[in-house]
């Protein structure tokens, strides 16, 4: 089923995939627990602007997640497992639709790394954003230390532009970003 983003807008939801013992399904109210406990994981935000990861502002965040489904502002999708508990999510934040552009944002559980599931995630998000949402760009900031999400993007063609110094706090000091990209395909 191809899901446009009229209909997001329409009816509030984005669209599912399997990926095979896994699945990328729309955020739901009670994700918001899982979220926060891998979240509070310090491996997982080592080397992120990740800020606060309380139960409450996790929760606040879901809901504001879900919110946006129907304003076309992002659009995050749960990486679920075989039981359908959150495992990590996957998606677009701060999107334009009058630019045809969005920032790619993504995390995981400790458990799950290094199994090429978020590769997969973002290979299908990326898909749908270019052939079915009409994006024209994709982009992701990454703290220069984060050599694993450095990683996933080059795989998933994108391009480095640039670095952007001090450009996010991150556990209360400016750090180095880098910039990458990906177009759509002509």
């Amino acid at each position: 089923m191809s899901v446009t983003i009229e209909t997001i807008l329409q009816h509030g939801f984005p669209p599912s995939w399997s990926l095979g013992d896994f699945s990328l399904r729309p955020l739901r109210h009670d994700d918001f627990e899982r979220w926060s406990e891998y979240l509070s994981d310090p491996r997982v935000t080592a080397h992120t602007s990740w800020g606060d990861v309380d139960l409450r502002a996790i929760k606040t965040l879901v809901d504001r997640c879900i919110a946006e489904y129907s304003t076309g502002t992002s659009c995050r999708w749960a990486l679920a497992d075989s039981r359908d508990a959150l495992v990590g999510t996957c998606g677009f934040s701060q999107w334009s639709l009058p630019h045809g552009h969005a920032e790619l944002v993504y995390d995981l559980s400790p458990e799950f790394w290094r199994l090429g599931l978020m590769s997969r995630a973002v290979d299908v998000v990326l898909d749908w954003a270019f052939r079915t949402a009409g994006f024209n760009r994709v982009h992701a900031f990454v703290m220069d230390t984060n050599e694993p999400s450095r990683s996933l993007l080059e795989k998933a063609g994108f391009m480095r532009e640039g670095l952007l110094r001090q450009y996010r706090v991150a556990h209360g000091v400016p750090r180095d970003f880098f910039l990458y990209s990906r177009l759509r395909e002509a």
